[in-house]
């Protein structure tokens, strides 16, 4: 008698929004992205608190990155330090290679 062979389907990948739906039919929440997303500041006040991190260490943290969420909105994501002077930085590194010779 020949041993049957079980045949496993294997499903594509799913997007982040299927992957969302699912998993809010299988714990019976609502399938809102925001909810996971969002940051309870007093929670985390309260951790700290317990844990002997300072407190306020994390308030200023998270206004920080409020800080920094708002100005990307606001001026897009083009608005990083490093594309800030780069012609220099070139300008330093041909000095450089020219000085030990590897021009």
């Amino acid at each position: 008698r020949p041993a049957e062979k079980k045949v496993v389907k294997i499903a594509p990948p799913l997007s982040a929004s299927e992957r969302l739906q699912k998993r809010a039919e299988r714990f019976n929440l609502p399938a809102s992205s925001e909810r996971l997303t969002s940051v309870n500041v007093d929670q985390l006040k309260k951790r700290a608190e317990r844990f002997g991190v300072n407190v306020s260490s994390i308030s200023q943290k998270i206004e920080e990155d409020e800080k920094l969420m708002k100005r990307k909105e606001r001026f897009g994501i083009l608005t990083s330090a490093g594309s800030v002077g780069g012609e220099d930085v070139e300008a330093k590194k041909m000095k450089r290679a020219e000085r030990f010779g590897k021009v």
